[in-house]
C-alpha cells in the first residue's frame, strides 16, 4: 500500500481509558460531501464543585461505506483525531447492509478470515 492510501475508516479510543475521543460535535458530518456520517449526542448532566455542568456524550455514530468516497475531508474536520482512515483495503461483504458500520464495528474494526486461516 502507498503510504497515503485511505481504507476502511476506524474510530480512535483512549488507550488508557478505553473511552471513544469522539466529542459528539458532529463537524465530521458536516464536512462530508457524500453525507454518509450519522453522529447522535446527548447532554449528560453532572456536578463538578457543586455545580451542574453539561457534557455532550456520543451515543450513535453511524457511518456508510458504501456511499463513502474516502476523500479524508471527516478526518481534517474532526478536532480530537478520533475519526481516520485506515491502510485496510478489504470491504468486501456479501449484503449492502454490511457496509452500513455501527459505533461498536468502527472502534473494534472487521474481523476479517484469510484463506487458509481457521477460526
Amino acid at each position: 500500500m502507498a503510504a497515503r492510501f485511505r481504507g476502511a475508516p476506524r474510530l480512535n479510543i483512549h488507550p488508557e481509558t478505553g473511552e471513544t475521543l469522539c466529542i459528539g460535535c458532529n463537524l465530521c458530518a458536516v464536512a462530508c460531501p457524500e453525507s454518509c456520517i450519522y453522529v447522535g449526542a446527548t447532554n449528560r448532566l453532572y456536578s463538578e464543585d457543586g455545580k451542574q455542568k453539561k457534557k455532550k456524550v456520543l451515543t450513535t455514530y453511524v457511518y456508510d461505506t458504501s456511499r463513502c468516497m474516502f476523500c479524508d475531508l471527516c478526518v481534517e474536520a474532526c478536532p480530537t483525531d478520533c475519526i481516520e482512515l485506515t491502510q485496510e483495503f478489504e470491504l468486501a461483504t456479501y449484503s449492502r447492509a454490511g457496509l452500513v458500520w455501527d459505533r461498536e464495528l468502527l472502534e473494534k474494526g472487521r474481523n476479517i478470515v484469510r484463506y487458509g486461516q481457521k477460526n
